[in-house]
């Protein structure tokens, strides 16, 4: 149900746009996972106040003097876990559903050494557009002999309503453009390596899962190695593979991150509770990939990880410039460390 928008509405926006947030501090990392689901309503406000169910506006676009046109987010669910190898979020809005599925988003770093299983589903209403975001790290530390050679071996599985798209938003398509059902894929693996156990993450600085990630933490200190990255933006065929080969070396720390991201829209559904999988291994004489971990000891998980969830419901969308400011601030919620303490919010995905 929409709620009204009153002076009173607007005067709890303001109240918790200003309102001091407890800051939460650097946390030392070695493991990390982050999940989660955002929903918005692709309809204008005029057809909202219509009745109309067909979505004339999403996306984000700029007006005339450059500056921001958002189609609101309505719902975001998002879980943290620095230290930590699980985080999951569920959408709970009804748009953030189709076919009696909901929009989801998991990860889990915590089985194999070597082995990050990422798992999500967006399913969205007729005029909605849903998103889901994981985001792991696993690391390690080589104890093997001398340099030896690795590769880390990602595949993605799913099943959709509608053919993938290659491309997430057409010429169009974020104004009055088609009404068509989309979905679409994107992943990111990355592999770098420190010559310590851990590095800080300030979950203040925020976190952007489709850019910055966690590598971007690490990607300033002075021993800090890209060992490699590979994206693959808009995948069409399930079953697609990507592979990282890296040299290892005795002695030093590596890290992989794997990222996910699902989208659906009017009515598309993307089903990859099926599993992306990033895996560690070898390549063998024949070129095929064989998982082993030998040699590389995976980090434990923090004695006690630090939990922080950043929610929110329904928010009115505003009627002027300046109410449009509050509610993003407001649709940052409060993140809560443990579930106590709140906290600033971390910075949305393009959703």
């Amino acid at each position: 149900m929409r709620l009204p928008f009153t002076a009173a509405s607007s005067a709890a926006l303001l109240a918790l746009a200003l309102a001091p947030l407890a800051q939460a501090a650097p946390t030392a990392i070695s493991n990390a996972a982050f999940a989660a689901t955002y929903v918005r309503d692709c309809r204008s406000a005029a057809a909202q106040t219509a009745g109309s169910t067909t979505p004339d506006r999403c996306g984000v676009v700029l007006d005339s003097s450059g500056q921001p046109i958002f189609s609101r987010i309505i719902e975001q669910q998002s879980q943290l876990t620095l230290g930590g190898t699980m985080a999951s979020a569920t959408a709970t809005n009804p748009i953030g559903a189709h076919g009696g599925k909901a929009t989801t988003s998991s990860i889990d770093v915590s089985g194999a050494a070597g082995v990050l299983a990422l798992k999500q589903g967006a399913f969205a209403g007729d005029y909605a557009r849903t998103s889901g975001h994981s985001l792991g790290i696993q690391s390690f530390e080589y104890t093997g002999p001398g340099s030896v050679t690795r590769t880390v071996h990602n595949v993605l599985d799913f099943t959709a309503n509608v053919a993938p798209t290659p491309i997430l938003d057409n010429p169009g398509d974020t104004g009055l453009g088609t009404t068509a059902a989309t979905v679409y894929a994107k992943t990111r693996v990355t592999v770098f390596s420190l010559s310590t156990a851990s590095f800080d993450f300030d979950p203040d600085l925020g976190l952007e899962p489709q850019g910055s990630g966690f590598w971007s933490a690490a990607s300033s200190r002075a021993d800090f190695v890209l060992e490699g990255q590979i994206n693959n933006d808009g995948i069409t065929a399930t079953g697609t593979a990507t592979d990282i080969t890296f040299t290892v070396t005795a002695g030093r720390y590596y890290f992989i991150e794997s990222y996910l991201g699902l989208w659906a829209r009017f009515g598309g559904e993307l089903d990859a509770t099926h599993t992306f999988t990033s895996t560690l291994g070898y390549q063998d004489v024949t070129n095929a990939f064989v998982a082993d971990a030998t040699g590389f000891v995976a980090a434990a998980e923090a004695p006690t990880p630090v939990v922080l969830n950043d929610n929110f419901g329904t928010v009115p969308e505003p009627a002027s410039a300046a109410l449009v400011g509050l509610a993003l601030l407001a649709a940052g919620g409060v993140r809560r460390r443990g579930g106590q303490n709140p906290a600033s919010s971390t910075a949305l995905p393009r959703a």
